[in-house]
């Protein structure tokens, strides 16, 4: 399950919280506020569009497909796949923080297997753990991995000196 918070500001002038929920990788977004199911959106080959509810406005529709489009979740598969395009065949998105990795056929799987866990940490962006499980070509050999990021954003608190 993923689930995002998007705020967007109302026509009153208050900003409002919305979540946005998907169940698995191959269901809809479904669009809550307060509580309530307003409805839900699909990418479908790159093109946004909602499956059910009152239609939502073009401002908000455009805030939230490019929320969802811009977290990093949605890049991760691509990354693994253009650092080892000869190694992997394919990457699954399972939920924000859990991946499947399908190597390709030919390769030496335990090779793979000390090369993605020494390297795979660089990777990822988020602040949070991601689990990947890993799969040889057939299926018939596998093994997980939690990795952690190695790189953390700087954050600064409290008073900065301004040089004048």
């Amino acid at each position: 399950m993923i689930e995002l918070e998007y705020f967007f500001d109302g026509k009153s002038g208050l900003v409002e919280v919305y979540q946005l929920i998907r169940f698995a990788a191959e269901e809809p977004w479904k669009i809550v506020l307060d509580g309530e199911l307003l409805g839900s959106l699909e990418n479908l080959h790159g093109t946004w569009r909602q499956l059910s509810g009152e239609q939502l406005s073009s401002e908000l529709f455009d805030g939230i497909t490019s929320h969802i489009n811009d977290q990093y979740f949605n890049s991760l598969p691509q990354a693994i796949c253009s650092r080892w395009p000869n190694l992997v065949e394919k990457v699954v998105l399972k939920s924000d923080t859990t991946y499947m990795v399908i190597c390709k056929t030919g390769i030496s799987f335990k090779d793979f297997e000390r090369i993605f866990t020494r390297f795979v940490p660089y990777l990822l962006k988020e602040e949070w753990s991601i689990e990947f499980q890993v799969f040889n070509h057939d299926f018939s050999d596998d093994f997980s991995l939690k990795a952690k990021p190695l790189i953390y954003k700087n954050e600064t608190f409290g008073w900065e000196k301004v040089n004048r």
